[in-house]
């Protein structure tokens, strides 16, 4: 049964990254209903959002087909529901901070950028993890 989808990817600056992806889906015969790019300045990464109707077996092949072919960092899939109960993350530590390990280890994340003195990470969590990182920071 077809539904609506949000797919979120990472990436790095990328020569034909957006012509890649709409190839990707257009190669598929699934329409796109919107399609947005962010450039995240504090961790210089581009974030892409795209929205289409589809059923969820050929939409998890195209997630697992870009996060392969075009070699973005990690790439997400969600559907309406999810959107309201689930926040992405990109976080960024130094290596020498101390509560990094502890939120990282919350939250699940992955790290997807690791330079000498930061590290980037990423992660899916709903909102009841959220809470316990408030609970956390206000330590």
């Amino acid at each position: 049964m077809k539904q609506e989808f949000t797919i979120t990817l990472f990436s790095e600056k990328q020569e034909g990254l957006i012509n890649k992806t709409a190839f990707i889906l257009t190669r598929r015969k699934i329409n796109i209903n919107s399609f947005s790019v962010f450039f995240c300045k504090t961790v210089n990464l581009y974030r892409f959002t795209i929205t289409l109707i589809e059923t969820e077996s050929a939409v998890q092949n195209v997630v697992y087909q870009m996060e392969k072919i075009i070699e973005v960092f990690k790439c997400y899939l969600q559907t309406e529901t999810e959107l309201s109960t689930h926040q992405i993350l990109l976080l960024k530590f130094l290596n020498s901070d101390e509560k990094a390990k502890q939120v990282t280890s919350i939250i699940n994340a992955i790290p997807i950028i690791r330079e000498n003195d930061y590290c980037i990470y990423t992660s899916k969590t709903d909102n009841e993890t959220m809470q316990q990182l408030d609970l956390i920071n206000s330590f």
